[in-house]
């Protein structure tokens, strides 16, 4: 008879299972948190990345949605020029230099996008409209709701976007899909293959400040692995947050399913492979969602929590008014009251799907605490843990270089969902 563990952060500790040797240990102790081998490069010991995470983190929080101390480690795995001058030029701590500084790189890239299509060179141009578009969306990954620089920015983020896929074939369609009463934009991406493929599908589930156009660029490690991918921006999120003052709920489940329902009606989707993918604040999002919807075969996420009160808005105090501004509470006290209702648990148990639950032993956003909280919950779920994967600034498996950061999420999907990759 297998064995049942309690587990807790504290408890695996204990039991000597790092992020590094969490599948090996698995094989050994045969519990159903380590019961499947998520893949050779998961067992990488060490900090790949060769630098010294403490040394950058100052821990001093800000005001506002405050993630710019973090953020401000995004470089040191980067030679990009811009972003290394950025590193630079910024005063820290600073939220006005922090916009300044990538909003300055972001012209400077889209007055090089702009010379490259004035001579039709417009592969050229859609790199650096990309870039331009990617450092505005960095300008304001912090700011305030009521900072002067948010919508401004936003707006060019878009605007540059759509500029550059308009000198390229885009990878992906502009879907528009009715979620409680309201037309939300989009995007889907699918494998290629033969006509008539019904392939299996991902919906992403963004994170606090997650925007569909960034979390769309990564749906191609699923497409390669013969996956569909679809992305929303959801209340709460983007444009429906920015655009029409649409907050997120404690009930997530219900924008999920008429996503599913989406997906239903298209002939290049099995209706029966249908996963959901949830990241930072998706990790409370996504579960919530498969526990409301028996449509969806497997669940994955980074960052997995178990309530956001106590995981996310008391764990990491520097995102508490992002986190009000998100949900549409008065102020902190209001948001506090309201964040006893965003808990998975009085719903875990009805989660009869696969989860893979991601959390970060050295994450300082979500706390990894409740990624166990999480597991103890859901015990109707087939579901087994994954370190390394909470916010990638601090994981090195996750948030190392990019040819370095593991596909165990897209791996795992993949065999779940039956998918060729």
């Amino acid at each position: 008879m297998t064995k049942k563990y309690n587990l807790t952060r504290r408890g695996v500790m204990k039991l000597g299972i790092l992020s590094a040797t969490a599948p090996v240990l698995g094989k050994t102790l045969s519990t159903p948190a380590f019961g499947q081998d998520l893949g050779p490069g998961n067992q990488f010991v060490g900090d790949v990345g060769g630098r010294d995470h403490e040394r950058l983190y100052t821990g001093h929080p800000v005001i506002g949605g405050g993630q710019m101390e973090i953020r401000l480690n995004q470089s040191i795995y980067t030679d990009d020029p811009h972003e290394l001058e950025v590193a630079r030029r910024m005063r820290p701590f600073d939220p006005a230099s922090w916009y300044t500084e990538w909003n300055r790189v972001a012209q400077i890239n889209e007055e090089i996008a702009v010379g490259y299509e004035e001579h039709g060179l417009n592969v050229s141009a859609h790199q650096f409209y990309m870039r331009a578009s990617r450092f505005h969306r960095l300008s304001i990954v912090y700011q305030e709701d009521t900072d002067a620089t948010m919508m401004p920015g936003y707006t060019k983020f878009r605007e540059l976007f759509d500029k550059a896929w308009e000198l390229q074939t885009p990878p992906f369609e502009r879907v528009s899909i009715n979620v409680d009463g309201n037309q939300l934009d989009g995007y889907f991406r699918k494998p290629s293959g033969p006509a008539g493929t019904r392939f299996p599908a991902v919906i992403a589930y963004q994170g606090a400040d997650s925007l569909a156009e960034n979390t769309l660029m990564g749906g191609g490690s699923y497409t390669a692995r013969g996956m569909a991918y679809l992305v929303v921006d959801l209340p709460g999120q983007g444009a429906p947050k920015r655009l029409k003052n649409l907050y997120m709920p404690p009930d997530t489940e219900r924008f999920v399913t008429p996503l599913i329902d989406y997906l239903e009606t298209r002939l290049d989707v099995d209706p029966d492979r249908i996963g959901l993918r949830g990241q930072s604040m998706g990790g409370y999002s996504a579960p919530r969602a498969a526990s409301g919807d028996s449509r969806i075969k497997a669940v994955l996420m980074s960052a997995g929590s178990h309530d956001l009160l106590r995981d996310l808005f008391e764990y990491y105090p520097p995102i508490q008014d992002r986190v009000r501004w998100i949900i549409g509470a008065r102020d902190l006290a209001d948001t506090r009251r309201r964040l006893r209702d965003y808990t998975v648990e009085d719903v875990a148990r009805k989660i009869e799907c696969p989860m893979l639950i991601g959390y970060g032993p050295k994450d300082r956003i979500m706390d990894p605490e409740g990624a166990f909280r999480l597991y103890n919950a859901a015990v109707n779920s087939d579901r087994q843990m994954w370190a390394g994967a909470g916010h990638p600034h601090h994981e090195a498996k996750s948030g190392g270089p990019l040819d370095l950061r593991l596909p165990t999420a897209q791996d795992w999907a993949a065999r779940q969902l039956g998918a060729v990759g």
